[in-house]
């Protein structure tokens, strides 16, 4: 899923082929086999949906952190590349929230989808809806 552009003679090496064979090879065993069965698939995105940025710890309790399948499935989401990529953009401070897509490079526009979301919790689950989706399509699997 995750590939860089290079430009130049198309190598291996220029290609990340080291890189890309690792995150294929990990992909396919420590996250895939989450994602195939459908119920949990749907563990996982209610799961996200529950507590999509994670859990606040508590005095003397202990933090409950994402399950195992759900933290290496933010991991391998996390990783795509900057241009296209989903982020959050606020668009009036603690009440509305849009998504935006990233340019890819350094001083370049964001463009502002019209997608709105009440929280920050709303907008973290929606890009990470999205982030699944592709990742589900790159391995031809649906959802």
């Amino acid at each position: 899923m995750a590939t860089r552009r290079h430009s130049g003679p198309a190598t291996a090496l220029a290609r990340d082929y080291g890189f890309t064979a690792v995150d294929d090879y990990d992909t396919r065993t420590y996250i895939l086999p989450f994602l195939r069965d459908p119920e949990s698939r749907k563990q996982i995105i209610a799961e996200h949906r529950a507590n999509p940025r994670g859990a606040a710890a508590q005095p003397g309790i202990k933090p409950p952190n994402h399950s195992e399948g759900l933290k290496r499935l933010i991991d391998k989401l996390r990783m795509t590349p900057q241009a296209g990529k989903h982020t959050i953009v606020e668009v009036v401070p603690w009440q509305e929230y849009a998504i935006g897509i990233l340019p890819g490079q350094r001083g370049g526009v964001i463009k502002i989808t019209r997608e709105r979301y009440a929280t920050r919790e709303d907008a973290e689950h929606a890009i990470f809806l999205k982030r699944l989706r592709a990742l589900l399509a790159h391995y031809q699997i649906k959802l």
